[in-house]
């Protein structure tokens, strides 16, 4: 018999998960009480929450049974409070999770961060990589958090979160997309020639589909692209700019990668055809959703266990245990 262990992982730019209070380090006035958006405490609630219910949900797989996301990467995070919100003060509490997280030079406040279940991942490094503006300087972007640990004590994993510049600025927002590809690029082939069997995640929202030139470059290296369709929708049409990437080690362990399509996440599109994610606000109008993102799940097979050590007969036949 064998008995297989798995490791779900979650991915999800939830846009704009601020708390209202004002940051005067920041430009968040637009999500605070008084701001623009008329960002309340209750608002906030139901969308800490409405996170928490899909994250659980996410869990849920094919065969009726359910699995807790083990690693989760997040995007469009203000700070350390709201995550501490979202894993202590819900459901998530009774998981353990843990955070890793650090303020981003984004002007908004935007950063990204991971979470992980503490009974299953222990962290053993952690960087935080600013982008390089070309000029000796560095952007002022959330920065590319790299996590090195130890699942289950025994299958040491690479995690990379992602949330490259918008593309919004033409060709010099592509300029700066481009690098962060270099960054990204040169710390996975440092750990690929320190360690040629290296077992590595990339995950973030891009702002480039897989086509673009600043994947293309990734994937024609040590990582696999294995990105499902349809996260993001723009102007009618959808795209993929939330993405996985994997090295060839772990994707021979590949379960599945899949666009969490949860009904509560989609709202019929009214101009277009079809559905669309539903948004916390549509312009200045609150609308009650949580992300123009749907988060994406990868599910791969971190240990196999051989042999039988009992037996039990029941009515319905023989059952092993290993």
């Amino acid at each position: 018999m064998i008995r297989f262990i798995f490791c779900l992982v979650i991915f999800w730019n939830v846009e704009n998960y601020f708390d209202p209070l004002d940051d005067p380090a920041t430009n968040d006035n637009d999500f605070t009480i008084k701001g623009s958006y008329a960002w309340t405490w209750p608002r906030f609630y139901k969308k800490r929450n409405d996170i928490v219910k899909t994250i659980i949900a996410c869990g849920q797989q094919d065969d009726g049974t359910w699995e807790a996301p083990c690693i989760i990467g997040l995007c469009e995070i203000e700070n350390f409070f709201v995550l501490f919100q979202l894993i202590n003060d819900t459901p998530l509490s009774r998981l353990g999770y843990g955070i890793i997280h650090r303020d981003s030079p984004d002007p908004r406040g935007m950063d990204v961060a991971l979470l992980y279940r503490k009974e299953r991942f222990r962290p053993q490094g952690t960087t935080f990589y600013r982008i390089p503006d070309g000029k000796g300087g560095t952007l002022g972007t959330r920065e590319i958090l790299y996590v090195r640990g130890v699942l289950d004590q025994r299958d040491t994993l690479h995690f990379f979160v992602n949330h490259w510049p918008s593309r919004r600025g033409g060709a010099g927002a592509q300029t700066h997309r481009q690098a962060a590809s270099n960054i990204l690029q040169r710390v996975v082939d440092s750990i690929g020639n320190a360690s040629a069997g290296a077992r590595i995640v990339v995950m973030g929202d891009f702002n480039d589909p897989p086509q673009a030139a600043t994947l293309q470059s990734l994937a024609s290296g040590r990582l696999i692209n294995i990105s499902p369709p349809d996260t993001y929708k723009y102007a009618g049409a959808w795209e993929c700019m939330d993405q996985f990437l994997v090295s060839s080690s772990l994707y021979r362990d590949l379960e599945y990668v899949k666009v969490a399509r949860l009904p509560h996440l989609l709202e019929r599109d009214q101009t277009h055809l079809g559905h669309k994610p539903k948004r916390t606000y549509q312009g200045p109008a609150y609308k009650g959703g949580i992300s123009d993102h749907l988060p994406v799940t990868l599910k791969f097979i971190t240990f196999a266990s051989y042999g039988i050590s009992t037996r039990k007969d029941t009515p319905d036949g023989a059952v092993f245990c290993h």
